[in-house]
């Protein structure tokens, strides 16, 4: 009967605490999410649209003089 006991408990606890995760405060992490992704999604545009300097072609050598 006690192990039954706390199973109840500990799955009231898990759906206040996922209640309180989704509910509390969703408009401020809604906003965060999508500026999450506004952010991830210019770093992609940025990385595709720039060549990396190895891409480019490889400077003169320097001619040493004495």
């Amino acid at each position: 009967m006690k192990g039954q006991t706390s199973n109840n408990w500990r799955s009231i606890l898990v759906s206040i605490l996922w209640t309180r995760l989704t509910l509390e405060n969703w408009r401020a992490k809604l906003v965060s999410l999508v500026l999450a992704i506004m952010v991830w999604y210019l770093i992609k545009q940025n990385v595709a649209t720039t060549p990396s300097p190895s891409e480019g072609p490889s400077p003169t050598p320097a001619i040493k003089t004495r």
